[in-house]
């Protein structure tokens, strides 16, 4: 019983996103696709995440490609985040910290909001907002850069 929800080639199916805005943009999708508001959502979500209520749904989880020694120049976020680890991985779990990336084993820093939204949640919602001519800062109650 109830509708489907297949996704191609968006944010939610995309597994070097968040899960937290892999879920936003399911559920968003679906409450436009089935005629439900979804303003109130948005601003609760917004909410909840300046507040640390979903801070267990901000890790990003990256395959290393090669040793982490073998990164030389513009070093990506999770080989840096490798970097403060005391063993080789093949795969690091990671936050955005307001000091930058840090593994969530060791993460010794405040959690940084506002990347959150600006790089996760705004992306992820104004690729189906945007075809109803609005965006994510504009229904989610404020300016993203406050935070």
């Amino acid at each position: 019983g109830g509708p489907k929800l297949v996704i191609k080639g968006l944010e939610a199916v995309r597994t070097d996103w968040t899960t937290l805005a892999r879920r936003v943009q399911r559920e968003l999708l679906m409450r436009v696709l089935t005629g439900q508001p979804y303003e109130a959502f948005l601003k609760q979500v917004r909410q909840q995440l300046v507040c640390g209520d979903l801070d267990d749904e901000l890790v990003y989880s990256k395959r290393l490609r090669r040793a982490v020694a073998d990164y030389e120049g513009n070093v990506p976020v999770h080989v840096q985040a490798a970097r403060m680890l005391d063993e080789p991985v093949r795969r690091v779990s990671y936050v955005i910290t307001t000091h930058g990336p840090e593994p969530i084993d060791k993460q010794r820093s405040p959690l940084d909001y506002e990347h959150y939204l600006t790089r996760q949640l705004a992306p992820a919602c104004d690729g189906v907002l945007s075809m109803l001519g609005t965006e994510f800062e504009r229904l989610s109650g404020g300016q993203l850069a406050l935070f």
